[in-house]
């Protein structure tokens, strides 16, 4: 058992790009966890220490978010979902060459599923799985339902506040980035059990990393994680507008499992569903979990059972 805990900038399309690579044992299949663009997953390693006696665990900082953003400085090309699913690609290879490994599961989180399935379509072989938290399926469909149920939620709990600000921006579509980030505070609003697994120990492990933690790119920058989303939702929000994941075709040649939290008001379970069912790979599984939200990820000991039922098994197939 050889134990591995890794921090390093990888050559990827033209720009260095931080990817941490952390797991019990090495020999362990690898998951490469994609979140949506500008958000930078690796400073959240200790969230998923849970996950590493049974996977190695890869994040990767995404150009436009975290260290790579803070090595890179001003990014020469326009984000776009093929560029981050071309250098998604790499970045997979990169880390199977790495690890001595020909395959990895993909976890895709909200927007990191609209470059995921882009990944596993370009290039299947790369992967054991595609697994989704929170899939992007139609955004004017999702996004039209999001509104009715946040709006719901708001006058059922009586909270004045929130209703004239729901209503205040009015149902979708929106023009400007001001209503969509209301819509998100709300659709992405923690459940209760969300909230109780971000227990504090693991929350001052976050804030506070160790002097050594490899997953900290040293001597960058501080950089504003709401200001790296924000630029990386409006640069990409033409095409997440138009998005239909049906476009993208029906058939898969990767085991595909969508892990759906039944209170996501962000991407609303009954779409996610709908499109399962209209899957066809060599497995397809749909599991509902009832606590969990848009963030059902937040959720680790659950997805760790989860991914030990549906995705290691493939892994190591």
């Amino acid at each position: 058992m050889t134990r591995i805990d890794e921090g390093l900038f990888l050559p990827v399309g033209g720009l260095e790009q931080w990817v941490t690579i952390r797991g019990w044992d090495a020999g362990n299949p690898a998951i490469l966890i994609l979140s949506g663009a500008g958000a930078a997953f690796s400073a959240a390693a200790p969230l998923f220490e849970s996950w590493q006696a049974r996977f190695t665990v890869v994040q990767w900082d995404q150009p436009g978010a975290g260290a790579t953003a803070a090595k890179v400085g001003s990014n020469p090309e326009p984000l776009t979902c093929e560029r981050l699913a071309r250098d998604g690609v790499a970045v997979a290879q990169a880390v199977l060459a790495r690890l001595g490994q020909a395959k990895l599961a993909l976890f895709a989180i909200s927007g990191g599923t609209v470059v995921g399935l882009r990944m596993i379509r370009a290039r299947p072989e790369l992967f054991s799985a595609y697994v989704a938290s929170g899939q992007i399926t139609s955004w004017a469909r999702q996004e039209t339902l999001s509104y009715g149920m946040i709006l719901e939620r708001a006058q059922a709990a009586g909270d004045a506040a929130a209703v004239a600000e729901i209503e205040g921006i009015g149902p979708p579509p929106w023009a400007d980035v001001a209503s969509d980030a209301v819509k998100g505070k709300y659709a992405n609003a923690l459940t209760p059990a969300e909230q109780a697994a971000l227990d504090p120990a693991t929350l001052a492990a976050m804030r506070s990393p160790p002097a050594d933690a490899a997953y900290v790119a040293k001597g960058l920058p501080r950089r504003d994680p709401y200001a790296d989303g924000l630029a990386a939702f409006t640069a990409l929000k033409p095409e997440l507008r138009a998005f239909d994941v049906e476009a993208l075709g029906l058939a898969f040649e990767v085991p595909m499992v969508f892990l759906q939290g039944a209170q996501d008001a962000h991407t609303p379970a009954v779409e996610v569903e709908a499109y399962a069912a209209k899957v066809r790979a060599p497995l397809v599984r749909y599991e509902v979990i009832e606590e969990g939200g848009h963030m059902s990820v937040f959720l680790r000991e659950r997805m760790a059972g989860l991914l030990e039922r549906w995705v290691r098994p493939l892994a190591l197939a």
